[in-house]
Formats: C-alpha cells, sequence, structure tokens
C-alpha cells in the first residue's frame, strides 16, 4: 500500500504551478500546437480541433481547483491510484489503436472515440461509487450539511472510489453515443474495446493495491498481504470484531430503536482490561490529545432508521454511519504520542445519561493477513484481455461482429462473480445474500448470453 507517490510542490523559484501558472500556459501551448499540426493535415477547422479546445477547457478547470488539494507543508499529492489510473487509459487507447490499424480506422476517429469512452466511464464509476457509498459522501457538522466537504467528496477521485462496472456502463454508453454520431458499425468496434477495457482493468487493479481498497478476507495462506494499521483493510477489521483497537473489540448493538457501539470484547491482559473496560459496555465518546490539544469523538446513541441499505448490507442503518466517527478517531490516534491516553466514556445509568471515564494507552492493533484480491482482480484480467485477442483472431468470431464483446460481457461477469466471493469490503445488496457487483454480474451475464446467441443465429 502506497497512496502518495510524490507531492509537486505549487510553487517553482515564487511563479505558481497551478491556477493560474505554468501548467496552465503549458497547457495552452499544448492546445494551440495541437490545433495547428491538425489544421495543416486538414486544411479545415473540423471537430477534432473544437475537441482539443474542449479538453483543453476541462483540464484548465481542473488545474484552477487542484491547488485545494494541497497538503499544507507538502504540495500536490500524487496517488499511486491516479497514476495506475492514467497508464491505464493509455495503456487500453494504444491497444485499441494497434487494433484500429488492422480494421484501416483512422487514428483522429479512435482518439475522439477514446475520449468520450474515457470520460464517460469515468462519470459512470463515480456515479456508481457514490450511489452505492452516498451516506459515506455526506458530510454533516452540528446537524449541518456541509455542502462544500460534501463536494469535495463526490469529486475526490484522486483517492479512490471507482466502480469497475459503472466504468465499463458509462464507457460504453459514451462511445455509444459518439459511434451513432459519427455513423460508425458499432458492435465492430465495440469488439476492438472489449480487451482494451480488461487491458485497462489489469493496470488500473494495480493503483487499488496502492490505494489500499478492494480488499479480501481474512487468510492464513501464504501469499496473504498485510496493509498498515489504519488501512480500510484495518477498519474493516475493527468494524467486524476480527481484531483489537487498543485492547478492545467493537460491535453495533441495538436497544429499541436505538443504536449504540458497545466493547465486543477485551484482551486479556491488555491496558484496556487493567483500565476496567468489559464486553458490553455502551461508548457514548472518545477523547484523545495530539499536539497537546483534545479531540472528542461524540459517538452516543443513533436512531435507527429500517428498510435502508447501506454497505454492511444491514437493513436498518444508524442515520449518519456510526462507523464513521471511530474511523476517523481512529485515524487521528495513530498521530498520538505514546505518553497519552485515550479516554472511553462509557455510560453507566439505564437511561444513557451519565457517563464514567476510562483511560487506555494507545497501543499498536494487529492487522491480520488479507487475500490479494487486487492481483488477482489484475492477473484476471490480464488473461481475459488475452483471450479477447486470441478470439479476434478466429475467423468465426471475425466473421460476426460483437461476438468478442458478447464473449467479454459473459467472461468477465463469471469472473467479477467468482472474485466478489473472496472480496470483504462490500456486503449483501437490498437482503439479497450477494453483493451490488454480483448482482450486476448475473444480469451482464444473462444480457451477453442473449447477445451471444443472437449474434451467432442472426448476424455474419
Amino acid at each position: 500500500m502506497c497512496q502518495t507517490l510524490f507531492y509537486i510542490p505549487l510553487e517553482i523559484s515564487g511563479i505558481p504551478v497551478f491556477g493560474f501558472g505554468l501548467a496552465n500556459v503549458l497547457l495552452v501551448i499544448i492546445v494551440f500546437i495541437a490545433s495547428v499540426w491538425r489544421f495543416a493535415v486538414t486544411r479545415k477547422l473540423d471537430g477534432e480541433i473544437g475537441n482539443y479546445f474542449a479538453v483543453g477547457v476541462i483540464v484548465a478547470v481542473v488545474l484552477m481547483i487542484v491547488p485545494k488539494m494541497a497538503e499544507p507543508g507538502q504540495g500536490i499529492p500524487i496517488r499511486g491510484y491516479g497514476v495506475c489510473l492514467l497508464v491505464a487509459i493509455l495503456s487500453a487507447l494504444c491497444l485499441v489503436l494497434r487494433l484500429a490499424k488492422r480494421k484501416q480506422i483512422p487514428s483522429e476517429i479512435i482518439f475522439s472515440l477514446c475520449l468520450w469512452a474515457v470520460l464517460g466511464g469515468i462519470l459512470g464509476a463515480r456515479l456508481f461509487y457514490v450511489t452505492e457509498y452516498w451516506r459515506d459522501m455526506v458530510r454533516y457538522e452540528n446537524g449541518q450539511l456541509q455542502f462544500g466537504a460534501t463536494l469535495y467528496n463526490l469529486a475526490n477521485i484522486a483517492n479512490g472510489g471507482l466502480v469497475v462496472y459503472g466504468s465499463i456502463f458509462g464507457g460504453i454508453l459514451g462511445s455509444f453515443i459518439f459511434m451513432i454520431r459519427n455513423k460508425m458499425p458499432v458492435l465492430a468496434t465495440y469488439d476492438l474495446m472489449a480487451p482494451a477495457m480488461m487491458l485497462g482493468l489489469s493496470i488500473g487493479r494495480i493503483g487499488c493495491l496502492l490505494n489500499g481498497c478492494c480488499y479480501g478476507g481474512v487468510t492464513d495462506v501464504a501469499w496473504g498481504i498485510v496493509f498498515p494499521e489504519g488501512s480500510p483493510a484495518h477498519f474493516h477489521q475493527i468494524e467486524h470484531g476480527q481484531t483489537f483497537y487498543c485492547g478492545l473489540k467493537f460491535a453495533e448493538q441495538s436497544i429499541g430503536d436505538t443504536l449504540f457501539l458497545a466493547v465486543k470484547e477485551v484482551q486479556p491482559e491488555s491496558d484496556a482490561e487493567r483500565a476496567g473496560l468489559k464486553p458490553n459496555m455502551l461508548l457514548r465518546g472518545i477523547v484523545g490529545v495530539i499536539d497537546g490539544k483534545p479531540l472528542a469523538w461524540e459517538i452516543g446513541a443513533r436512531r435507527i432508521i429500517p428498510h435502508t441499505s447501506n454497505r454492511l448490507g444491514c437493513c436498518q442503518k444508524e442515520e449518519s454511519g456510526i462507523w464513521r466517527d471511530v474511523f476517523e478517531w481512529i485515524a487521528y490516534f495513530q498521530k498520538m504520542s505514546p505518553d497519552e491516553k485515550i479516554r472511553f466514556d462509557i455510560y453507566t445509568d439505564s437511561m444513557k445519561t451519565e457517563t464514567n471515564p476510562y483511560f487506555v494507552t494507545p497501543t499498536p492493533s494487529i492487522v491480520l493477513p488479507v487475500h490479494p484480491t487486487q492481483i488477482y482482480s489484475s492477473l484476471t484480467a490480464a488473461v481475459l484481455c488475452v483471450i479477447l485477442l486470441i478470439l479476434g483472431r478466429l475467423k468465426f468470431f471475425r466473421n460476426r461482429d460483437g461476438l468478442v464483446f458478447a464473449a467479454f460481457l459473459i467472461l468477465y461477469s463469471t469472473a467479477r462473480f467468482i472474485l466478489e466471493m473472496i472480496r470483504t469490503d462490500e456486503g449483501s445488496f437490498l437482503g439479497t445474500g450477494i453483493t451490488v457487483s454480483q448482482n450486476v454480474s448475473i444480469l451482464v451475464f444473462v444480457s451477453g448470453i442473449i447477445l451471444f446467441a443472437f449474434l451467432y443465429r442472426n448476424s455474419k
């Protein structure tokens, strides 16, 4: 796991890099040169030049926003996830260009097609993620919606938050619109794009590994990997009572229509046990001291809202997410000095109004090894890419446009359904007993079978 590769400074010799700075100047030069080169080749102002300017405007807007993402005293973080995403897009583009050359399709058309596919894919991937994890996107403070923080969460893809199925659907839709507008053969073009999508996914999953997302379940296999303390996999293990944090395991406990965070288990001979903490105690709040300043997290009680779905697959969940608070204080307490103690405030009366403090020394938490599902997914996508390339060379598939694309739908949905059995970052969806991605995989698999059968019987 390596979320941040390096930092880009906000200024070089006192000259700003972003905003109205060097980056936008360089962007203008690149767009100008590309437009002049295009005009010199075609001797006309065509839509391709318009695409150059459209992309330039989008990138310019991003460069204006980038300074707000700077980390104090560091600069703009370059995330491993984002770098892998960029490499994945460029690699997929190169493969499509190579395959299109065999079909004598002009590279200019492929560039424009891929632009639509990439933009549609990113929008679709983010929309799918935001829809699935909407409760984690919204931020409240003192009961008030924090519009700026929520908007930042919605747009911040640098730290992850893209769903593969969303990118596939979005990319297919974006490229479909472009192909219809330009009267391109839809099925034949999708045959070219299918292996490229798998190549991009294979590289993109390495970004998931660097980011720590899309992790697998706890395992004892020799190739299991251990993510660092404070990683998403670590949070998941704490959330599900698989590992101790400060000598404690936690679990949600419902009393009537109210949800509490309770102590599930106390680690023997730990500082938490010596402090007097016991199972089934209900947590009111947590206080820690960082840099001499106390930071308090009010866990308290949450009203249960029935018949709502959430990322844990529960049909009952508190309104604002009780575990969100826990994750925040765990992340902050990584910075605490060994001399400080964490104060756990525990309810002591039946009315849940009075509390008693327990002081515990923050000790390192054991992170259990998990299946490297990111690597599994990367290797699987690479194999599927090779298989689709081989199928595209067979006479049977060459004579029937769309069969390679149909095979892609069948093969990827099958592989994804199986891989979801090992992943634990998603829970059951709407009481189906399987994840959102597995539900989608079933629909995609059926669609692929229908498309394959239809094309086999009617297309040549």
